[in-house]
């Protein structure tokens, strides 16, 4: 069975009493994911690590404690997805969809992209943006959910910016 969990520290201070551990397994799911969908090398392996430094779980528990969070669990208790929202930039950003590579073409993602959708629909928010990696199938998924590829606001290196009118 798959539990669902979602935390709101979007405009206050994580009060959350695991972030630290949550932190360290969403940081694990993150990176483990980065590596697995780049096994076509969509990004070298110095693009790899150049991504992954930021996807620390220091960086983590710093994104938890401003985000709107949705994380799933197994029976076992293990984090098989999540995904959150941010304001960076003056705009809301989705950041680390991620689904563990077993779990995936169940619907998880889209789950979690209504929910964090709904979040923002319900604090006023009348549109999201993303950094999509450059994974072809990545960017399928964004687009099928209706982004759309917007301009730059600012120089992206492994990234496309897309954005969504909800």
């Amino acid at each position: 069975m798959i539990k669902i969990h979602e935390i709101n520290n979007f405009n206050s201070s994580c009060d959350t009493h695991n972030k630290n551990e949550l932190s360290f397994k969403i940081a694990d799911l993150v990176n483990f994911n980065m590596t697995h969908e780049n096994k076509n090398n969509t990004y070298s392996k110095d693009e790899i690590e150049n991504l992954s430094r930021n996807k620390t779980a220091e960086s983590m528990e710093e994104l938890i404690g401003r985000s709107y969070l949705v994380y799933l669990t197994n029976e076992k208790n293990e984090i098989i997805g999540c995904g959150m929202v941010v304001k960076q930039d003056g705009l809301y950003f989705a950041k680390t969809l991620h689904i563990r590579s077993d779990y995936r073409g169940l619907g998880y993602a889209q789950q979690i992209c209504d929910l964090r959708e709904d979040f923002l629909r319900s604090i006023g928010a009348n549109e999201i943006y993303i950094e999509s990696l450059k994974y072809p199938k990545t960017i399928e998924f964004h687009k099928k959910r209706g982004f759309k590829e917007a301009p730059n606001y600012r120089e992206l290196k492994y990234t496309i910016l897309m954005k969504k009118d909800l």
